[in-house]
């Protein structure tokens, strides 16, 4: 991997592609206003999906040997713990080692674990820090790190953090300039159908249980798909996860309906091309992208999240009227019966669409890259 001699910006973060996402979208805003690649680098953690999502980048990047802090007092949590807390320590000294070398102008924190040690480097050597945060309720790292930042760019209008300025949530620039409502997005949404093998006359229902997947949305859409086996207007895309393409699951003999399976799908982009209606759930990084392109949705929000904060993520649409709210505990009597609604009543899907896409007005800017570029002036 090349290295600058001199770089601008570090994006800090990593542990989870609702990290890396998100960082990735914040350099492509940096490169919009004049950046180079190679100027903006990344330190993450050497967990394989930062490794994966930073693979074919240009930027220069520092893997670093972390883990999160655990929450349980188990005596197998305590050891993990204080594991952790080592590892943060000689994380942080590396981090330092290389940010002497780089000497960049801003760290920019896109928060979980892997921002840490980056964080404590920039303090030590007098370097500013922007923290970024999209989530409803921020995470632990990113409320300790926003109190001593020169900068905090937030997702949400009432964010609580100290100094933060309402930028809307960093989206991929392929996602942030997806317009749904021009002439063009015709050709681009037969392309993604016939790249998924559907029918792109067909009202699609895309499905995602986030980077990991989720058991529990995959057996809702999968009974769901049989019980409507016989809907010739209807196809349905599910990124299932990779650890759950290994489960068995076919449409009985004859079905109508239109199913693809997939692990994942690299540019979402295609996938926003063809969401008439999205199941998901409300991991900052979906909620952002989903209301940056507009699309009536289900959200159904993960009920183990730390904080509970994808539950705030999803009634934050919910009490906007831009998506319907089912909790995994609701799945077994309402979730068939609220996609139907869905699929069949088009002036709900309509208004439910519009709401969301109002909502996306800031996540279309660049206003966070802006920051970013005045602090490190």
């Amino acid at each position: 991997m090349p290295v600058s001699p001199r770089v601008f910006a570090v994006i800090a973060g990593g542990g989870t592609a609702g990290h890396i996402i998100p960082g990735l979208a914040i350099a492509e805003q940096l490169i919009e206003q004049g950046r180079a690649p190679l100027s903006i680098a990344f330190v993450a953690s050497q967990r394989p999906s930062d490794q994966r999502l930073l693979a074919d980048s240009q930027h220069p990047r520092l893997l670093l040997n972390v883990d999160g802090l655990q929450r349980s007092i188990s005596p197998r949590a305590l050891w993990r713990t204080a594991t952790a807390l080592v590892k943060l320590v000689l994380a942080s000294a590396q981090a330092g080692r290389q940010f002497r070398q780089w000497q960049p102008r801003v760290v920019v924190s896109v928060g979980g674990f892997a921002s840490e040690p980056a964080v404590r480097a920039a303090r030590a050597l007098g370097i500013p820090v922007v923290v970024v945060s999209y989530d409803q309720h921020p995470g632990l790292a990113t409320r300790r790190q926003a109190r001593r930042a020169a900068a905090v760019a937030v997702a949400f209008a009432d964010s609580k953090l100290p100094g933060a300025t309402h930028t809307g949530a960093p989206v991929r620039a392929a996602v942030r300039r997806l317009s749904r409502s021009t002439a063009s997005h015709d050709g681009a949404r037969r392309q993604a159908a016939e790249m998924f093998g559907i029918d792109a006359a067909r009202r699609v229902v895309v499905v995602m249980g986030g980077s990991l997947g989720s058991l529990v949305v995959n057996r809702a859409i999968e009974e769901w798909a049989i019980a409507n086996a016989n809907r010739a207007d209807v196809a349905i895309v599910h990124l299932a996860g990779e650890r759950y393409m290994d489960t068995e699951f076919a449409l009985p003999s004859g079905s109508l309906l239109q199913y693809v399976r997939r692990a994942g799908h690299d540019n979402m982009a295609d996938v926003w091309q063809l969401a008439d209606i999205t199941v998901c759930r409300a991991g900052a990084s979906t909620v952002a992208e989903l209301v940056s392109v507009g699309s009536a949705a289900i959200i159904i929000p993960w009920a183990q999240a730390a904080d509970d904060h994808q539950r705030l993520n999803a009634a934050w649409l919910g009490d906007a009227g831009a998506a319907l709210m089912v909790e995994e505990h609701e799945l077994e009597h309402r979730f068939a019966s609220e996609l139907s609604r869905l699929v069949d009543d088009v002036a709900l899907s309509e208004r439910l669409t519009a709401a969301s896409h109002a909502l996306g007005a800031l996540n279309r800017s660049s206003a966070i890259g802006a920051i970013i570029e005045s602090v490190a002036r």
